[in-house]
């Protein structure tokens, strides 16, 4: 939690350091959906090529999937902060961008395990249940580098305009955290089932991996004063 609040609280200040330039020239602002969900950002150009961009954006979905054999419901929330630069070369439409993102995806974990997966049966100490309840949660690195090229309409120009931008998230491999059973029972300090949850975390994190590298698209509706 306490992570989570320090990437809020990051990009709450690069909000208020933006918005604090509103009264200058050449200040703007859009809406954006795509693959990080929806969100908005505050622009303020710096040169006639360069373009300072600050934002937040929020997703949340739910997925299921199998991993070595494990039904598991998936809740993912995406909550990012980016400070980004845009080069526009040709001084047109056409953009290039790099930055930071401070990065809040994570994904809680819900998976069913059979009881027997397990123990391979029913020790005295164990639920007389057939599934038990694999639990945890999934996060990357909360700092997060970024690179992106773009279009933006409106370069330049007062007025609206449209943005799109095509981008790779680079958020580092997934790491799974408290990853324990969940039952009536707690069965969690045995020897047998710690070795269960080293063995589900490792093909929980390599079935993730190519997450580390994530696909950002987006387009955004943009004015500039």
């Amino acid at each position: 939690m306490k992570k989570k609040y320090l990437i809020w609280a990051g990009c709450l200040f690069l909000l208020h350091s933006t918005q604090a330039a509103a009264g200058e020239e050449n200040f703007g602002f859009g809406l954006k959906a795509g693959s990080l969900g929806g969100g908005v950002e505050l622009t303020k150009v710096v040169t006639d090529d360069l373009v300072l961009r600050t934002g937040v954006n929020y997703l949340t979905f739910t997925a299921d999937s199998t991993i070595s054999g494990i039904d598991y419901d998936m809740e993912a929330t995406y909550k990012n902060g980016n400070l980004l630069l845009d080069w526009h070369p040709f001084s047109g439409a056409f953009r290039i961008s790099g930055g930071l993102f401070l990065n809040g995806n994570e994904i809680d974990l819900d998976g069913s395990v059979p009881t027997d997966r397990i123990f391979g049966g029913y020790p005295y100490y164990v639920p007389q249940v057939d599934m038990l309840h694999l639990k945890g949660n999934v996060d990357f690195n909360s700092i997060a580098p970024y690179a992106g090229i773009g279009w933006k309409s409106n370069h330049g120009e007062s007025g609206w305009g449209l943005a799109c931008e095509l981008g790779v998230l680079f958020q580092g491999s997934a790491q799974v955290s408290d990853l324990y059973v969940q039952s009536a029972v707690d069965v969690n300090q045995f020897e047998i089932v710690q070795e269960f949850l080293d063995e589900q975390k490792k093909a929980i994190e390599d079935d993730l991996d190519d997450y580390q590298y994530y696909p950002v698209a987006s387009i955004m509706l943009m004015y500039n004063f």
